[in-house]
């Protein structure tokens, strides 16, 4: 579909989902705006047009669109970032400062360069300053939700957790809420983490959702529920969801999460009683993450087994 019909295919798309335009414009342009774009006269930023996409659940790939130079940028900038993002969390507490400093160097340029009513943009740098945390360490549980709760309602003014199913939600922003839930279950409440994480995987299904399209979200927000399950002895629960993400990854080919999902059912067997099962699903986790290199797991997981079964891996793998 050419650039320039892309407004009346988002149009079409509403009208087949029965949205009112509110319901997709809400927090990312103006009302005129929308309506310019669903009559072809105006066309948006590539991040809105994003957005819009992902409120509708389209991937934005789909449509073919001439960058503008800044577009270009703010595109290789947030690719980069994301890239430093995905570091910061998998190294080791030595190696974290150094990746933090680059990350916010990247952070500070794209907001130099961005629209200054660009939402989406804003939102995403704030989140990922959010994950980032301070010089001295991660934000305290209080006020990482505060922050959390300021950057979904930048594109989602009348968020409430508590109407999670009432809104219709971009990739971004099923991001930010998997934090919020992850921070609720880190602190240990973990009631709260599981209501989020359910009416999230429920919204997935209840929208139908273009599940090949939205995969990682889906996968790593099964993961996060299944241990939130499993730390609340939710054990049955914790494998059903567990393995369910596991399929649906090895199925679509996303395979990001599948040690963890073995991980998960490999503790919750054991505390089931059934260690045969157990030690099978430990040693698979433990092979991919070293597969994959995930040292900090890889060391992680052997612990674990090792405290569940007294088991170790022979040398020659270690």
């Amino acid at each position: 579909m050419r650039y320039m019909l892309i407004g009346e295919y988002i149009k079409s798309r509403r009208l087949d989902m029965e949205l009112k335009q509110e319901d997709v414009f809400e927090g990312i342009c103006s009302a005129a705006t929308f309506s310019r774009l669903e009559n072809n006269k105006q066309t948006p930023g590539r991040s809105t047009i994003n957005a819009l996409l992902n409120r509708l659940d389209l991937p934005d790939d789909r449509f073919f669109a001439l960058l503008s130079e800044q577009e270009l940028r703010i595109d290789v900038l947030r690719k980069s970032i994301r890239g430093d993002q995905i570091l910061f969390e998998k190294a080791t507490a030595e190696n974290r400062p150094a990746i933090r400093e680059r990350a916010l160097q990247k952070l500070a340029e794209l907001e130099q360069i961005m629209d200054k009513d660009d939402a989406v943009t804003l939102q995403y740098i704030r989140s990922t300053k959010i994950t980032l945390g301070k010089p001295e360490g991660p934000y305290c549980f209080q006020e990482r939700l505060d922050l959390l709760m300021e950057a979904i309602r930048l594109t989602i003014p009348r968020f409430d957790l508590d109407k999670i199913d009432q809104f219709r939600y971009s990739l971004e922003e099923m991001a930010i809420l998997n934090k919020i839930a992850l921070t609720y279950s880190r602190e240990g409440k973990l009631k709260e983490a599981v209501s989020i994480y359910s009416q999230l995987l429920m919204y997935i299904e209840k929208n139908d959702v273009e599940l090949p399209n939205n995969l990682n979200h889906f996968c790593l927000i099964s993961h996060n529920y299944a241990i939130a399950l499993a730390k609340g002895q939710q054990y049955k629960q914790a494998i059903e969801v567990a393995e369910r993400g596991q399929q649906m990854g090895i199925m679509y080919g996303d395979y990001l999460q599948l040690p963890g999902f073995l991980a998960i059912q490999a503790e919750c067997y054991f505390f089931l009683g059934e260690k045969e099962k157990s030690a099978c699903l430990y040693f698979q986790a433990c092979y991919l993450y070293k597969a994959i290199n995930d040292e900090h797991e890889f060391r992680h997981i052997q612990q674990e087994m090792y405290e569940h079964l007294g088991l170790k891996l022979p040398d020659y793998a270690v």
